[in-house]
């Protein structure tokens, strides 16, 4: 029974870590440069190539009304842009802009050094990585 225990405890570690780190960086991010982890995601999303709105929701888990509550925040910072497909003009596509390329290494920089912060005392970052990816795999969320 003890090895259910500690892999339960592990799991729940796992999870308190997460949200832990997504509310320090939250924190940061707010206090340097008014950003949220939401924030952060799309603009990283966006640097990769421009994504539509249902692509932004889905990706990150969230309705589109906080994608769009999102993308209004960093459009008004000059972050991003919202542009009609020409296919389609109900499909709002969200593209990054060098103003927001800019603050997303800014804010590359805040979650380096949060994480450098974080894992200062553990020993082998290989093995544990090793180990949650195996984790990772037998949930099918590799991507992220």
């Amino acid at each position: 029974m003890q090895k259910i225990d500690e892999k339960l405890q592990l799991m729940n570690t796992i999870a308190k870590i997460y949200r832990g780190s997504i509310k320090e960086f939250n924190n940061r991010l707010g206090k340097l440069m008014n950003l949220s982890y939401l924030d952060f995601s799309i603009l990283k999303a966006t640097s990769e190539e421009p994504r539509s709105m249902v692509y932004l929701a889905n990706r990150y888990f969230v309705t589109q009304s906080a994608i769009t509550a999102a993308v209004d925040k960093l459009e008004a910072k000059g972050l991003v842009r919202r542009i009609r497909d020409s296919k389609d003009r109900r499909i709002v596509i969200v593209e990054i802009t060098p103003k927001g390329r800019q603050v997303l290494l800014e804010a590359n920089e805040v979650l380096r050094n949060l994480v450098n912060e974080m894992l200062s005392d553990v020993e082998n970052v290989e093995e544990l990585l090793e180990g949650l990816n195996k984790i990772l795999s037998r949930i099918g969320s590799s991507k992220d």
